[in-house]
């Protein structure tokens, strides 16, 4: 539901409750008023026609004389008067009201009123008097205007809330755009993830092809070198052969080193089984075997075998840049690499003891531009800075999708 739609119900609500509450507010003094207007009325015709009922005696038979009164006297406001003899025959029934003559109110407008009041009954001799109170030409009355009056609210409030449509619809347009523009660039970089994953996932393809080609093609030529040198300094006496055939030997040897070492670098064998915590402990290993002069520590905490293969190496490559970048540019002498898994997230840090500073290399894919574009592809975050007490710290924060720790 849009912001806008929101308004709008909003302001329709408080509309139709502001007229709710006149109507109700109208109900209840009309209702008073009714009451209060037919009460009075009611008294005056009983204390009239009681009046009547006790002097008509004097002047003939009562229910003759009464009926001639009556005659006389026409209909009483909001009063219907009926004459009865003693043998139960009606004798006289006032006339209907002429005002507003064949409407009424609704019946649920009328029992809403209340306007029901309990006829009087007055004796005389040789008949009775019944005098009911009639309300439905003050409720008509009432209904009338409050249909006017509800009429004329309902058109206001039409006007008023066709004005704060616009008005809004003027205030909220800058604000839509750049919701749009928002929802676009938001679809823009969930598609620029889509298209690093993929490049990501095409360089770690391609780094397997090259290092199932180097292991194959040509670590296989070295070793083939190193045998046929073998062969050549044990088939010959000459003792230039010999030494010359040694000396390959070595060379092709340290060249397999080379190769092999490349081959890890590319792909290390521990990847093949995503296992972070099995990658991380081969890194440092062989971190220490290469640097024993810069001190590695790891910390690992949690459950960091089972995270996937994009996610695995995702954080194995980028710790491998990131401790790439404190030989290159720190000139530390203590590393720290802390890897934690909780609260749905894996959170990697490296720290170091070094300048404090950790440019990024330049070129795609490498320092901490690639570091950042990598991390960014899986929804993560990364952030760089000194330390507070020396050195530089590069934290990676990577979410884990249905991890309920």
């Amino acid at each position: 539901m849009s912001l806008r739609l929101r308004l709008n119900l909003l302001v329709a609500a408080l509309n139709l409750g502001f007229l709710a509450a006149l109507t109700w507010l109208l109900v209840i003094d009309y209702r008073s008023s009714i009451r209060e207007e037919i009460e009075a009325a009611h008294r005056v015709a009983v204390q009239l026609l009681g009046n009547a009922a006790q002097t008509s005696p004097v002047f003939g038979p009562a229910p003759a004389v009464m009926v001639s009164f009556l005659q006389a006297l026409g209909r009483v406001r909001a009063n219907n008067i009926r004459l009865y003899s003693n043998d139960g025959v009606l004798r006289y029934s006032s006339p209907p009201s002429t005002y507003k003559a064949g409407r009424r109110a609704p019946e649920w407008f009328e029992a809403l009123m209340g306007s029901q009041l309990k006829a009087t009954v007055i004796g005389m001799p040789g008949a009775r008097i019944e005098i009911a109170p009639d309300a439905s030409r003050a409720v008509l009355d009432a209904w009338d205007s409050m249909t006017a009056i509800f009429l004329l609210g309902l058109a206001f409030v039409a006007v008023l809330h066709t004005a704060l449509l616009l008005f809004l619809r003027r205030l909220l347009h800058p604000t839509e755009v750049d919701a749009r523009r928002l929802v676009t660039t938001t679809q823009e970089l969930a598609e620029n993830r889509e298209v690093m994953r993929l490049i990501e996932a095409g360089i770690e393809a391609e780094r397997k092809r090259l290092a199932r080609e180097l292991h194959d093609e040509l670590g296989q030529s070295v070793t083939a070198i190193r045998l046929i040198a073998t062969s050549i300094a044990r088939g010959s006496e000459a003792p230039g052969v010999v030494q010359g055939a040694g000396q390959v030997n070595e060379i092709a040897a340290g060249l397999y080193d080379s190769v092999h070492r490349i081959v890890r670098e590319l792909r290390p064998a521990i990847l093949e089984q995503p296992d972070l915590a099995a990658a991380l402990h081969d890194l440092g290993r062989e971190w220490r075997l290469r640097h024993p002069d810069v001190e590695l520590v790891l910390d690992l905490e949690g459950d960091l075998g089972d995270l996937g293969e994009a996610l695995t190496l995702a954080v194995f490559r980028s710790v491998q840049e990131a401790l790439t970048n404190v030989l290159k540019h720190a000139g530390a002498s203590r590393a720290r690499l802390a890897v934690t898994r909780g609260d749905g997230r894996l959170e990697a840090v490296i720290e170091d003891d070094g300048r404090g500073a950790s440019p990024a290399l330049p070129g795609s894919g490498h320092g901490l531009v690639g570091m950042r574009e990598r991390v960014v592809a899986l929804g993560g975050s990364l952030e760089t800075g000194p330390c507070p007490e020396g050195g530089f710290r590069v934290r990676i924060v990577l979410p884990l999708p249905g991890d309920s720790e």
